[in-house]
């Protein structure tokens, strides 16, 4: 595993919502497992063919599952780059499930100069831990060779979803950015970056999820209440409609052009 060099101090990363000590104990309890599929993995299967000729960059790798399931699923040459000391664990990952060990970077994502790009990057729940998501998208872009894939998805915590998290999850709302977790705000920060737009949309349904692990009695009440309501628009709408109220996610999906295309 290579260290990379430190970001500069005052750089991209500086209006983050999360911290290095954050992750490191996020990942802290996690231990290796067998990865057979993962949560998104009809959008990766949607958009991406096997092809053990090229390579995948996982941003925010620490824990590995979703890299270690590409590498499995499309025989591509597995790339990481994270920060926390945690990312070690992403080589035990694949060394439980049999892998080779993928090539990791540890370091600030937004001073990491690899001069190389890669056929796919992509990352989960990343993007939203930062106040300026045109500059996070742009370095994703950087770092992907044209017509390669851009692969990204984020809880969605606005609309109902933030007064669901308001009421009992406000620890969660905190080390997010809400305000960009809405489609016309990606949009926005899309224009007149060097990418074709494939996919953007909420995600599913209806989901609830947070990382609280003790609960009070008012907070039992309204998590039973919200988990009665979920069922209620499974049993209406299915599990898979997606909507800007209550979905719990948003996936992005992009190709790297050669080109700049003007804002619209």
């Amino acid at each position: 595993m290579e260290k990379t060099a430190p970001a500069r101090t005052n750089d991209l990363a500086q209006d983050r919502y999360t911290s290095k000590e954050h992750w490191d104990s996020y990942f802290t309890e996690y231990r290796p497992k067998k990865v057979e599929t993962v949560f998104f993995a009809e959008i990766f299967e949607k958009h991406l063919q096997p092809d053990q000729s090229k390579t995948i960059l996982e941003v925010g790798c620490a824990g590995g599952e979703y890299l270690c399931y590409a590498a499995k699923k499309f025989g591509y040459a597995p790339f990481g780059i994270d920060y926390s000391d945690e990312i070690q664990k992403t080589t035990d990952l694949f060394v439980f499930n049999g892998m080779p060990k993928p090539a990791l970077y540890q370091g600030d994502f937004f001073g990491w100069q690899p001069n190389r790009t890669f056929d796919v990057v992509f990352s989960i729940g990343f993007i939203e831990h930062f106040e300026d998501t045109r500059t996070v998208l742009k370095k994703h872009l950087d770092l992907l060779a044209p017509g390669g894939k851009l692969i990204i998805t984020l809880p969605h915590f606005a609309h109902l979803q933030y007064l669901f998290h308001w009421l009992i999850d406000r620890e969660n709302l905190r080390v997010h950015n809400t305000q960009m977790m809405r489609l016309p705000a990606i949009r926005r920060a899309l224009e007149g970056l060097p990418a074709r737009l494939d996919h953007l949309d909420y995600y599913q349904t209806f989901g609830f999820w947070t990382e609280r692990k003790t609960w009070n009695s008012w907070q039992k009440f309204v998590k039973w209440g919200i988990e009665i309501f979920g069922k209620v628009m499974w049993k209406l709408l299915g599990f898979r409609r997606s909507n800007l109220l209550f979905s719990p996610h948003i996936v992005l999906v992009a190709t790297k052009q050669l080109i700049t295309l003007p804002p619209k």
